[in-house]
């Protein structure tokens, strides 16, 4: 099957403000996946995880000046011709198809100055520049909305523009239902706006129009090995496509048992931290980052901070509940603030962020009709703490009998971890001037040398000295 691409949908408005919803089409990279994903996930991310296709729906202000971005992926375009005008976003798409992937790159970077309905507007790329300004976007699976309505799309909207995220991307497959969860989701995000929706029309009136292939690396949000996360692929992409037309991932952890695909990247070495950290040094040469994900169950890389409904995960999907990621989207908007202006914001209450996977990497589970995941052995036995610091602190991490103390914690956020020598329950303490500020132990969760069926999600946790989350 030949790679087809879509270009990005680039919206300017002249002096009004614009609001976009993001939909990404997946339909083709869905049947692709599985045959692809196996023999190329050893290898670099670029191989295996290479296009995506993004339209963009924002829930904030996007002023006039300033681009939003679209992802390329494997999808006909012939389908957009039908399914973009429905909800009133389309204005053109040109697709090719190169020989290879390479070739797609730099393709995709050469034609990047052509524009159409420019009249008046210097080049998108030279406009960009010149803005400076940075934009986060939230991955959302719509194959996992079966059951949503018009409420619960008001819920996560609401809950994704609190943590200064610009713009929702829409992940849509294949299935009939996903387009009326899709027009559920641009109703929800112009309720969720501070200001008033432009229609189509006011759009075609009031803004030029530009095409910019854009890139976006799936995989580069994770080690695709035994080793930690470099900036190597990011680097790889930029250096053809160039700053502004790539969007970096970030992600806090991978993993998917299904009979289809079966395996674990590593998110050892604090991982969603770390991340974010090489994002906020290379911010200079980054205008986009993406997260990865909102509410991907299947593949244990979620934020949502509710339990997953019957209807929001794949059939089989047995790693997920009780297994919480909130407290990853608790502290997301700490690096968002630095990604975006630079600067880190200062640290104003204490809080312990903690995450362990349930059992030991190496054991035999006792009755999982599925072998350990690919990568099992690339899990170390380590609790991972993340410690947010006001002022000097000093914490003690337990599971089990076995504990560590890590006296005088400077201000900031520090990182520690606990080797998992023991089995039972977690405990996370702080301590300030003399006085015991957190003394946290969470009841649904015990680590176990012991299990029924693989696990290699997490468990993430967190306590503040006002309370736990």
């Amino acid at each position: 099957m030949p790679h087809r691409t879509i270009n990005e949908f680039l919206l300017l408005n002249a002096g009004l403000p614009i609001n976009l919803v993001i939909v990404e089409i997946t339909s083709v990279w869905i049947d692709c996946f599985a045959a692809t994903h196996t023999s190329h996930r050893r290898k670099s991310s670029r191989r295996a995880f290479e296009t995506r296709s993004l339209y963009l729906v924002a829930i904030e202000e996007i002023p006039r000046h300033r681009v939003v971005v679209l992802i390329s992926s494997l999808f006909l375009s012939a389908a957009l011709s039908i399914a973009l005008p429905s909800l009133s976003l389309a204005h053109a798409a040109r697709q090719s198809s190169p020989t290879s992937k390479r070739e797609l790159h730099i393709r995709n970077s050469t034609d990047a100055s052509k524009t159409t309905d420019n009249a008046g507007y210097d080049d998108i790329a030279n406009l960009e520049k010149r803005d400076g300004t940075k934009y986060v976007f939230m991955h959302h699976i719509v194959g996992n909305t079966y059951d949503y309505n018009y409420d619960l799309w008001v819920n996560d909207f609401n809950q994704i523009r609190a943590k200064n995220i610009d713009a929702v991307a829409l992940n849509v497959g294949r299935d009939y239902w996903e387009w009326a969860r899709v027009q559920d989701a641009y109703n929800a995000a112009a309720a969720c706006r501070r200001n008033r929706e432009l229609d189509y029309q006011q759009l075609r009136r009031g803004a030029s129009y530009g095409f910019l292939d854009s890139w976006q690396c799936w995989g580069c949000a994770w080690p695709q090995g035994d080793q930690d996360k470099t900036t190597q692929d990011d680097h790889y992409y930029m250096d053809i496509l160039g700053p502004d037309r790539y969007a970096a991932t970030v992600s806090g952890w991978f993993f998917t048992h299904y009979n289809y695909k079966n395996f674990y990247l590593r998110g050892d070495a604090w991982l969603f931290l770390t991340r974010w950290e090489e994002l906020i040094s290379m911010r200079d040469q980054l205008r986009f980052v993406e997260v990865l994900t909102w509410n991907d169950f299947g593949e244990s890389h979620y934020l949502n901070s509710g339990p997953p409904t019957a209807g929001s995960q794949p059939y089989g999907t047995t790693w997920t509940n009780g297994y919480p990621h909130d407290a990853f989207f608790d502290l997301i908007n700490y690096y968002i603030e630095a990604f975006k202006t630079g600067t880190y914001p200062a640290i104003t209450s204490d809080t312990i962020y903690f995450w362990s996977r349930p059992h030991p990497a190496g054991i035999n589970a006792n009755n999982d009709g599925l072998s350990r995941p690919q990568g099992w052995d690339w899990a170390s036995d380590v609790m991972w703490v993340a410690v947010f610091c006001s002022s000097t602190c000093s914490v003690t991490l337990q599971v089990g009998s076995y504990s560590q103390d890590f006296n005088n914690l400077s201000y900031g956020v520090n990182k520690i971890s606990l080797p998992l020598n023991a089995f039972g329950s977690v405990t996370v303490k702080m301590r300030k001037n003399g006085q015991e500020v957190i003394n946290y132990t969470p009841s649904d969760f015990q680590y176990q040398g012991w299990t029924d069926q693989y696990n290699f999600n997490a468990y993430v946790g967190s306590a503040s000295a006002s309370g736990s989350l």
